[in-house]
């Protein structure tokens, strides 16, 4: 009897102390590097609040570049983070063509995949039975756009897209959307996503003669031009008013925005601002840890609800060997409060329901903020 309790004690410590390697595949470098730096932020702010463990497992994270989107080198990273680092968990990879290209190698593993940086309609739970998302899509964010659009007294638009897929994805949904709540489209304008010049596609605006403009740029230069453009151009203090996504006026790049950025309206899922009790205690957590740059944004609390599944979903195999297939059944479904307001995941895509918050840009206290006015309550990914 003495022998027996012995053992189960000794492998009761074995499980204790099991080290479970996740794979965290997002861009350390290039234009898109700040995603790696904030995934690491909040690995750090989590663990400091949570411990190093979950589910009596020690939590060993092993990193690799992505470079941005690029699906070659993702594919050939996940494929070494799988057979020769031998991960479980894979947190990424960032980007639409990186999610598509290594959804066939986390399927075959059975590796669960927790996507933070893709935004494309149809790519989760349609691509990999492991895949979940705690990001946002595309329609999330523009057809409640447009919705409050036909609300609030606005009936022509005219629709500017960087033209790659998330803005041909985009133009379509808003298009629709709008349409459908009886609007019209005045013009649809696609921006080519290198070098383009502005300052014609500001006249092709006014001459659309339309009550808004609605805008969908990738987060970045591209949007820090068309925003300066668009007071070049005297649209800014016109009666066109500015409707967009919330990668226009982004926390990461608002302050280079400046007075550009002033009134801008844009549907997101997230603002530093959001007035919950949990919000102001993360975001208070942040700027102690990491300060005031890189500013807080979506990608923070979208990164700290990956971390709250997976710390969850291992809690529920404590005691257990590691079984894939129970962490996504245990993930999918799952509901809490998160600091951008409540999120759920589908049961049935892995897919992410949350708000959708109307805001606009406005200064306070000194900084360029986006706050909050309205709210799309529990809006599904398609």
């Amino acid at each position: 009897m003495a022998g027996l309790l012995l053992a189960g004690a000794l492998a009761a410590t074995a499980q204790a102390q099991e080290t479970l390697r996740i794979g965290v595949l997002m861009s350390y470098s290039g234009v898109s590097a700040l995603a790696g730096q904030s995934t690491d932020n909040i690995i750090k702010l989590y663990q400091a609040r949570h411990g190093s463990e979950a589910g009596g497992r020690k939590l060993e994270f092993v990193r690799r570049d992505s470079t941005g989107p690029n699906p070659e080198v993702a594919r050939r990273l996940a494929q070494e983070l799988i057979v020769r680092e031998k991960v479980q968990i894979l947190i990424g990879p960032d980007f639409t063509p990186n999610v598509l290209a290594v959804a066939p190698l986390v399927t075959e593993a059975r590796v669960p995949a927790l996507i933070t940086g893709a935004a494309t309609q149809g790519i989760v739970g349609e691509k990999s039975p492991y895949y979940l998302r705690t990001f946002f899509s595309v329609p999330q964010v523009v057809r409640p756009m447009a919705q409050w659009a036909a609300k609030n007294g606005i009936k022509k638009v005219a629709v500017m897209v960087a033209d790659y897929g998330p803005g041909q994805d985009a133009e379509a949904t808003f298009s629709k959307a709008f349409t459908d709540a009886g609007g019209s489209i005045a013009a649809t304008i696609k921006v080519p996503v290198r070098n383009p010049e502005f300052s014609g596609y500001m006249q092709r605006l006014k001459d659309a003669n339309a009550d808004a403009v609605f805008v969908f740029m990738p987060i970045g230069e591209l949007s820090l031009q068309f925003l300066k453009a668009y007071a070049d151009a005297g649209l800014k203090d016109g009666r066109m008013k500015l409707l967009g996504t919330s990668d226009v006026t982004d926390e990461t790049t608002l302050d280079a925005a400046g007075d550009a950025a002033l009134g801008a309206i844009t549907a997101g899922n997230y603002s530093p601002l959001h007035d919950s009790a949990l919000n102001r205690q993360f975001a208070a957590a942040y700027d102690k840890a990491v300060g005031k740059t890189p500013r807080l944004s979506l990608y923070h609390p979208v990164m700290w609800d990956a971390m709250h599944i997976l710390y969850s979903a291992l809690e529920a195999q404590r005691g257990a060997k590691f079984d894939p297939d129970k962490f996504m059944a245990h993930a999918r479904g799952m509901a809490f409060e998160s600091p951008r307001g409540p999120v759920s995941i589908d049961k049935a895509t892995g897919d992410i329901v949350q708000n959708t918050y109307i805001r606009r840009v406005e200064r306070v206290n000194g900084v360029l903020q986006n706050v909050e006015f309205d709210v799309v309550p529990n809006v599904p990914a398609r």
